[in-house]
């Protein structure tokens, strides 16, 4: 799922090992606003792309409050796209 706001654009992925883990990737500016920099790992240096886990509750609860921070001004900036009803086929 792909989501983008006024806070930054984020990708969430879901881990293979633990259904209940998260990945949420995105730059650091943007991870750092919402889960403190203590938290965040470096996945890319060249295209300077960080990344956070976070459990599926944990994420709710923090899309929650990235909602009911947009000022009414900025929902034309706030976008989702996801890929659940998609089919994917991996070789």
């Amino acid at each position: 799922m792909e989501i983008t706001c006024t806070f930054g654009s984020f990708k969430i992925m879901q881990t293979m090992e633990n259904k209940d883990e998260l990945l949420i990737v995105s730059k650091w500016k943007s991870l750092s606003k919402v889960f403190g920099s203590s938290r965040i790992f470096m996945i890319n240096k060249k295209e300077s792309v960080f990344g956070v886990y976070v459990c599926k509750q944990e994420c709710a609860e923090t899309l929650i409050e990235l909602i009911k921070s947009i000022d009414y001004r900025d929902w034309e900036h706030f976008k989702i796209n996801s890929e659940i009803f998609s089919t994917r086929l991996l070789a």
